[in-house]
């Protein structure tokens, strides 16, 4: 929870998000309403849970997501399927024109690649800070901090829920009799959160609907 406060006090200082001056390879988080989006929140104390990157094409705007499959989603639609409808973004001030645009079409490389239920790291399933990964690796930048999943709170009960359905089906249980066997090989797998974006010191928060700005 004072993980979840501080972040939200840190916005005080951002300005309001204005998707007008969003960019190309903007990253854009949003608090999901799935039971994953529940688990990821608990387990990472952070409101976000949901992340994608930001295309422009003319005047339209639309985010690059890795859902059901990676996939290129209205800006609108994608902003309607978060909680309230907000949405908090960052930029990499490091970057150009030519370097936004190659995160863009590296992300847009993924499209129809399927969603990775189990997190792990690889390009053949995606999971949608992976996919923000891999994309910025093109141009050779990094962004996050992966960490051993054991690294968040695993106990928290929805992130519990969240294990005891899909362990089974976890590559790094194959064989375990149960969840407790396979509990350490989990807690080994690194992880890109959502959470750990917003934290990278390297990106900037260039705005935020999170919280109501003074009038």
């Amino acid at each position: 929870m004072c993980v979840w406060l501080a972040l939200l006090t840190g916005l005080l200082a951002v300005p309001e998000l204005d998707t007008a001056a969003l960019r190309d390879g903007d990253i854009l988080l949003h608090t999901s309403r799935s039971a994953q989006a529940v688990a990821v929140a608990g387990a990472t104390a952070s409101p976000y849970t949901h992340v994608g990157i930001v295309e422009r094409t003319g005047d339209a705007l639309f985010v690059i997501e890795a859902v059901a499959r990676t996939r290129r989603t209205p800006l609108p639609e994608w902003l309607a399927r978060g909680v309230g409808g907000k949405a908090t973004a960052l930029r990499h001030p490091g970057l150009d024109s030519a370097a936004r645009a190659a995160v863009v079409a590296a992300a847009a490389g993924y499209l129809g690649r399927p969603y990775d239920l189990s997190f792990t790291p690889g390009d053949d399933a995606l999971y949608c800070s992976e996919l923000v990964a891999l994309a910025y690796a093109a141009v050779d930048v990094a962004v996050g901090t992966w960490r051993p999943l054991g690294d968040l709170a695993l106990d928290d009960a929805a992130a519990q829920r969240l294990l005891t359905r899909r362990w089974r089906a976890h590559p790094a249980c194959r064989g375990a009799p149960s969840l407790a066997a396979c509990r350490p090989a989990l807690a080994a797998v690194p992880i890109l959160t959502p959470a750990s974006l917003v934290a990278d010191p390297r990106l900037r928060i260039v705005g935020t609907s999170y919280l109501p700005r003074p009038r």
